[in-house]
């Protein structure tokens, strides 16, 4: 039988480190599991191009759904974040479209979605002004807003709140969480609804587990000696791009403030990219890593991109 798991909540939520969580678990218990995350390159419903006319965007998101759910093989678990959600509001509350419409799109693809084995789990806080200024500023406060206001300040739903300069990103979540807490009651797929403000993601994941029917198998535990033979800095030839890991604390990060959690006693993940990273080692040494999965950022190629270790 198809398995569809949907991870949402208003950004910051925690949606792809549960996601991942999710995924890690299906796995472990033998299952044969994909993972999309919002940063997926070739994402199958999260398109990376946007649309002028959002009737063009309403047709093509739906069709992305029915096609997909067509082409899901039987017996795969798919664990799916931000897509169901995240990616039609966003992208339809940019375009300042009906609010009716947006809410109309989502329960149809629900009832589509609700054809096969599928289950939303929705992640939200009462106080979502207080959520928002917080997801605001650990993305780094005035400056983060700044930033999404010079990105976005030509589409028509911040032109039409031209007063409120980079403030009007604020009014956006907010939107957004009113209208998803909104929409979450009406789909037609069985979801489970968490109020997350305390952050107990411990108690959230093994409440999703017992719905699941999961055993819960931890991330292996590697020695700092077998962390540290893979600190160091790796290099593509071809793009010319050096990327270093470190050790700090006992843990090895990447990207400069991405923690890399082990999978295995050679390959690490990331909580919130679609990155796999795979130490590849000779007979005595690590001789480069090998980045897998298909992210928008870290590797766009089906057969990963290759650094070889240089220090």
């Amino acid at each position: 039988m198809k398995k569809l798991i949907l991870i949402e909540g208003v950004p910051g939520s925690g949606k792809s480190t549960f996601a991942r969580f999710l995924s890690n678990q299906f796995e472990r218990n033998g299952f044969n599991t994909r993972t999309y995350l919002e940063t997926t390159f070739d994402h199958p419903i999260i398109e990376s191009t946007g649309y002028e006319n959002y009737s063009l965007f309403m047709d093509s998101y739906y069709e992305r759904w029915s096609k997909f759910l067509d082409d899901l093989p039987d017996e795969e678990v798919v664990v799916m974040e931000s897509a169901f959600f995240q990616s039609p509001i966003v992208h339809l509350l940019h375009k300042d479209a009906d609010r009716e419409l947006i809410r109309l799109l989502i329960i149809k693809v629900s009832n589509l979605l609700s054809e096969e084995y599928c289950s939303l789990i929705y992640f939200y806080q009462k106080d979502a002004p207080l959520a928002i200024n917080k997801m605001i500023k650990a993305r780094g406060g005035r400056e983060y807003l700044e930033q999404k206001h010079n990105e976005y300040k030509n589409e028509p739903y911040f032109r039409n709140r031209q007063e409120q300069g980079s403030d009007s990103h604020i009014s956006f979540f907010l939107e957004y969480s009113v209208l998803a807490n909104e929409i979450v009651s009406e789909v037609a797929i069985p979801t489970e609804i968490i109020e997350n403000s305390t952050a107990e993601y411990q108690l959230y994941q093994k409440q999703a587990l017992e719905k699941l029917n999961l055993t819960y198998f931890p991330d292996p535990v590697l020695n700092s000696s077998i962390l540290k033979k893979y600190s160091g800095l790796y290099h593509n030839k071809e793009m010319d791009l050096k990327v270093s890991v470190e050790l700090i604390d006992d843990f090895l990060w990447i990207f400069g403030n991405k923690r890399m959690k082990p999978k295995s006693k050679d390959q690490f993940y990331l909580d919130d990219m679609s990155v796999l990273v795979n130490f590849i080692e000779d007979s005595t040494n690590v001789t480069g890593l090998l980045i897998t999965e298909k992210d928008l950022y870290a590797n766009r190629n089906d057969n990963g991109t290759m650094f070889d270790r240089i220090s």
